[in-house]
């Protein structure tokens, strides 16, 4: 018994065709508006949750930073 022939399909694109990757770069903001606009929780918890307290352990190390020379403890 001889085994069943493959059959193949192959795609590619044409070296003449020059718009091939606008498609993909033409909605970005229209398609991340709508993302966001859908997933407004995760988008706030994943993206600007970390911002935030990012920013707020900076401010919170610095003014620690700059009242160290207060709060020495006492000797004994």
């Amino acid at each position: 018994m001889a085994p069943p022939r493959l059959k193949e399909v192959v795609y590619t694109l044409s070296p003449f065709n020059q718009n091939v990757m606008t498609q993909m770069f033409k909605n970005i903001p229209e398609a991340a508006h709508r993302k966001i606009k859908e997933n407004w929780v995760d988008a706030g918890f994943f993206a600007i949750g970390p911002v935030v307290a990012t920013i707020w352990y900076a401010n919170s190390y610095l003014e620690k930073e700059k009242l160290h020379h207060r709060f020495e403890p006492f000797p004994g």
